[in-house]
């Protein structure tokens, strides 16, 4: 039983302190004001991209193919996010739910625009003249900013370390503050 008890106790300090260092990152750190930084270097990205493929359609009658794109974007220098290289053109029709979902069903002359961005695909629908992205902060925080999901992290640190004191068996315990006396 000791052992179990020791084991559960070291398991909440461990989790304590993992949920201590990310609820002072999360207070204290940058926060999402750099991914919504990036996001704004996004869409005028994407508002090149979409002029681009305007002009195109207006000069030639279609919309470029996607290799045409794909060329005209690789002539840009590689810089994420503020360039369209890397940048990919989809064409209708779309079978994702979640894009119908988020942007509509496409008319048959509408186009996306793909921008994978490290860990996710943003889009700009041509047909809505919007992207993905979420440019308010606090979206990307459970409960609205930095500093409450980084207190909640800190709180529920200070309970895990209450735990695993309390957990923590007696006698190791005593052995460990008097010196085994």
């Amino acid at each position: 039983m000791k052992v179990l008890r020791s084991a559960l106790s070291s398991l909440f300090l461990c989790i304590g302190a993992l949920a201590l260092f990310v609820g002072l990152l999360f207070a204290f750190g940058p926060g999402a004001s750099e991914t919504v930084k990036h996001s704004n270097e996004l869409a005028r990205t994407f508002k090149v991209a979409a002029d681009y493929v305007d002009s195109y359609r207006q000069q030639s009658g279609k919309l470029p193919s996607v290799n045409e794109f794909s060329v005209w974007a690789s002539s840009f220098p590689s810089r994420p996010y503020s360039s369209p290289n890397g940048m990919r053109l989809e064409v209708a029709p779309y079978v994702s739910e979640e894009l119908i979902k988020h942007f509509g069903t496409a008319p048959k002359d509408g186009y996306l625009l793909v921008y994978w961005r490290g860990e996710w695909d943003e889009y700009y629908a041509s047909w809505k003249d919007s992207t993905s992205m979420e440019f308010d902060e606090s979206k990307y925080y459970a409960l609205g900013n930095k500093f409450l999901d980084g207190g909640a992290l800190i709180a529920f640190a200070v309970l895990a370390f209450f735990c695993g004191y309390r957990m923590w068996p007696q006698s190791a315990l005593y052995r460990t503050v008097d010196g085994g006396r």
